[in-house]
């Protein structure tokens, strides 16, 4: 017999914090299944089930993909300096 190829998910939770959640999720034009599908393949991708440290990886992708988007530093005192300036 063959493996079904998706899985249906069913979980329940504090409405409140539900709720919450969703505000948050539709202030940025996304939903909440499509939400959590993308964290979930996010840590998949990262192996990493934390979402700051997951948003802090993409960010170091974003800028070395596109240097425009900010200053990079190949050396820690350089880049201590630029800090207290």
């Amino acid at each position: 017999m063959a493996v079904p190829k998706t899985v249906t998910c069913s979980f329940t939770m504090d409405r409140e914090v539900y709720d919450a959640y969703k505000s948050v999720v539709v202030k940025n034009h996304e939903n909440v299944k499509g939400n959590l599908i993308r964290y979930m393949n996010d840590v998949i991708q990262y192996g990493i089930s934390n979402s700051s440290t997951i948003a802090a990886i993409k960010e170091v992708e974003e800028m070395k993909a596109n240097p425009s988007v900010g200053k990079s530093y190949t050396d820690v005192d350089l880049m201590m300096e630029d800090l207290l300036a």
